[in-house]
């Protein structure tokens, strides 16, 4: 297989597309190609793959399985797409290959540094909650994934595989002595989420929508950390709806349509300046009714937590999963807060604000460049692998970008606590 570091570049270099200017307009230039030529590298890397995909319309979302060639489920390939609908069929197909390519049984030692648990520690992971257990530990070895930075300057950063392969975890003991990992995971498991894992027609884009969920990932991860542990909260900030494009304004009134509740758009942007949305919805039988977004693009940032919200409610309203287990969290009330992620209480002394549009790059280089230009400046370099390369050039990479919060997976019922960034926002708002 390819080397795969390789595609980790500097984000500077270009990348051949083909997509016309009214599909880009609509992706904020964060897509290299039309949505149909999309499809098609889609279908032809399940082709290559010896895969085939069953999709269900769930009217206001799109589910998909992958199937292998027997009619037996490929691991880990369920996705879901969201947006107009051959848009979130696309997105579902696409998010099925990613969630396959990146789950652990495409793991192989040749993928794999060994790391002992002292160096990780003393690296520059070390300050990071989800890595601090590791100093406590015995000096064993971890499996980890190298990363190159994505600033062009060649530097590598080794990142656990624990951090962003959660079904790593769910290997045997045995089978991770196989890849020789020893370690006793149980302290550092909380932290585990697939954050930062991404797919694209090309690596360039998986790169551009990974950092981006980074991004969002840790404005919600402030946003709880603001709202339910600081003993005084910043207020929220919420869109005026009537300040919205009219097709952004449309797609607001289809989500509360849909919900047949108010839903509110929050503005979560952090000091990083990258917009990011929360669009929300009181919870249902314990399920959280949201969507999130986030784009050097606010219009395109917004719509994509507009979306997701109504791909989150069509997908409680036709499938039957379980509300997050948060026993866990029984013990923490502001930890339990957080993991209930009520804002409504909140609402009522909310700062209302007018929409404000953003320029963004054309293309999803520039936008990679951006990116990385504005997470480095603020002191967090962005790391980048490439983990699956089809050879129509389709990619599943994951970034890493320390420094940046992951106390978002509280709201999956995880005992988790915030990083020195979000501590030092509760500091500096007292």
């Amino acid at each position: 297989m390819p080397d795969p570091t390789r595609k980790a570049l500097p984000p500077g270099r270009s990348m051949t597309t083909t997509s016309t200017p009214a599909h880009r307009a609509h992706q904020a230039g964060e897509r290299a190609f039309s949505l149909d030529r999309a499809r098609k590298l889609a279908e032809q890397t399940l082709a290559q793959a010896g895969l085939h995909a069953r999709l269900h319309d769930l009217d206001g979302a799109w589910r998909c399985h992958l199937h292998r060639l027997d009619d037996t489920l490929a691991p880990a390939g369920v996705g879901a797409g969201k947006g107009e609908s051959e848009q979130a069929r696309v997105g579902a197909l696409f998010e099925a290959l990613e969630h396959h390519h990146s789950d652990a049984h495409a793991i192989t030692a040749e993928q794999l540094v060994l790391r002992s648990s002292q160096e990780l520690a003393s690296e520059e992971l070390a300050t990071d909650p989800a890595i601090r257990p590791l100093a406590l530990a015995p000096p064993t070895p971890l499996a980890c994934r190298t990363h190159t930075a994505l600033d062009g300057s060649g530097a590598g950063m080794d990142v656990p595989v624990y951090l962003h392969t959660p079904s790593y975890l769910s290997a045997t003991p045995h089978q991770r002595r196989a890849l020789g990992d020893t370690f006793d995971y149980s302290t550092v498991a909380r932290y585990s989420t697939n954050n930062g894992t991404a797919i694209g027609a090309t690596d360039t884009e998986a790169f551009v929508h990974a950092l981006a969920e980074t991004v969002e990932r840790d404005a919600l991860s402030m946003l709880l950390s603001s709202t339910f542990l600081d003993p005084h909260p910043e207020p929220l900030r919420v869109v005026d709806p009537t300040s919205l494009p009219e097709d952004l304004r449309q797609l607001h009134t289809r989500a509360q349509d849909r919900s047949g509740t108010a839903v509110w758009l929050l503005e979560m942007t952090t000091d990083l300046g990258i917009p990011a949305f929360h669009a929300y919805a009181p919870a249902r039988q314990g399920h959280h009714m949201v969507g999130y977004g986030a784009s050097l693009c606010a219009t395109h940032a917004a719509r994509r937590a507009l979306e997701e919200f109504v791909q989150v409610l069509a997908i409680f309203e036709h499938e039957d999963h379980p509300p997050p287990d948060l026993a866990a969290l029984s013990r923490h009330p502001a930890l339990l807060r957080a993991g209930r992620a009520d804002l409504t209480p909140h609402l009522a002394s909310a700062r209302v604000l007018a929409f404000t549009a953003t320029t963004a790059p054309v293309s999803p280089a520039g936008h990679l460049a951006a990116l990385v230009r504005v997470l480095t400046a603020h002191g967090h370099r962005p790391y980048g692998r490439v983990l699956h390369e089809a050879a129509n050039g389709v990619s599943t990479v994951s970034v890493c970008v320390p420094g940046l919060e992951r106390f978002f997976a509280v709201t999956s019922g995880q005992c988790v606590v915030p990083g020195p960034r979000g501590r030092a926002h509760m500091t500096r708002a007292n």
